[in-house]
């Protein structure tokens, strides 16, 4: 891997298998425990994630990793349980030479960040939950649990198609291809079968009332993923959390709306005031300032056009369309398509 890319290195951990992890930045350090699938070279190759994370590490020493199972790390032969999360964290931070740092735990990464930060509080200085849970049964019944890891073993080409759509709805095609292709060479078949069944099975509620370092709990409003309840829960049991509401509906920190959330997380870390979200804008308000090409987007998302569409009806790039739609979802207080049609509805759009 190339410098700009990250200084990648290897660790052991009990068992003695090998966990790959990767570092950028000066400063102090912001160490990034890892959701469902990770790869240190491709989950940081679509341009959005690879300017968030130029973010982080020019404000710290960023460092994040593979867990067991995924990318760059040991792919089999090795327990799953939260305590071997927990180790690999472990590892992580003492192999870097870090005693202390801030803790992001996205996803499936907040409950060895969570029972990591009440084991060991020494080493935590601010911890942030993003799209996290502290039960995986709070993020579906078993009967979906089933069908997904049923769909996984049967077809990991069409399940990783089918999980893009839902862990980020509002992509563009060509988005939606990446992260197709980037989950299927994150982790082999079985083993994102296995990760689905061993996230449903965490539970660390306990953990959370021994958490002493100042944590704040981000969450999007309409996550597609993990509903907004499971970060209500973080925050109701861990002491003097800050519970802050993100208005969108996708459940990946850094591909559609890296900006937000990295200076979300920035802000707090850095111990300044983290801005409080907009509320949404009830459909049938006054239009919001919309430009004259942005109610040409709003008009044919409501028609039920996408992205690759809209850029080929306004002669435009995809990529412009994907700016316009951010910026109209801003706008109008919506969190999808299917608000952004129905805003469209009550402008008289439609």
């Amino acid at each position: 891997m190339h410098e700009d890319r990250g200084r990648v290195s290897y660790c052991r951990v009990p068992g003695d298998h090998s966990v790959a992890y990767a570092q950028m930045g000066s400063g102090s350090p912001l160490v990034m425990v890892p959701g469902w699938l990770c790869h240190l070279e491709q989950s940081w190759s679509h341009p959005a994630a690879t300017t968030a994370r130029a973010k982080f590490a020019a404000a710290h020493r960023f460092v994040w990793y593979d867990r067991l199972g995924c990318g760059l790390s040991d792919r089999d032969g090795f327990e799953l349980s939260v305590d071997n999360d927990v180790a690999q964290l472990r590892a992580v931070m003492d192999a870097a030479g870090i005693g202390r740092a801030h803790l992001i735990g996205y996803s499936f990464g907040a409950p060895p960040a969570a029972v990591f930060a009440a084991r060991y509080p020494e080493r935590v200085d601010r911890l942030v939950f993003y799209s996290g849970f502290a039960r995986g049964t709070a993020m579906m019944p078993a009967e979906s649990l089933q069908a997904v890891t049923q769909l996984i073993r049967a077809d990991w080409t069409m399940a990783s198609q089918l999980l893009a759509t839902r862990l980020l709805p509002n992509a563009s095609s060509q988005d939606l291809r990446w992260f197709s292709r980037f989950q299927q060479v994150a982790a082999a078949q079985e083993m994102a079968a296995r990760l689905i069944e061993h996230t449903w099975s965490m539970d660390v509620r306990a953990a959370l009332p021994g958490i002493t370092a100042p944590t704040l709990v981000a969450h999007n409003r309409d996550d597609q993923a993990i509903p907004f309840s499971a970060g209500q829960e973080i925050a109701a049991l861990v002491p003097g959390a800050e519970l802050h509401l993100l208005d969108g509906n996708e459940h990946d920190p850094f591909i559609r709306d890296s900006g937000s959330v990295v200076e979300t997380i920035l802000a707090f870390v850095n111990g300044r005031p983290v801005a409080a979200a907009d509320p949404p804008r009830p459909p049938g308000s006054p239009e919001p300032g919309l430009t004259g090409r942005e109610r040409d987007v709003l008009r044919l998302i409501a028609s039920g056009a996408t992205n690759d569409q809209i850029a080929s009806a306004l002669e435009v790039s995809v990529k412009t369309v994907e700016r316009h739609v951010t910026s109209v979802y801003r706008k109008v207080g919506a969190g999808g398509r299917a608000d952004a049609t129905r805003c469209a509805v009550a402008m008289g759009m439609v």
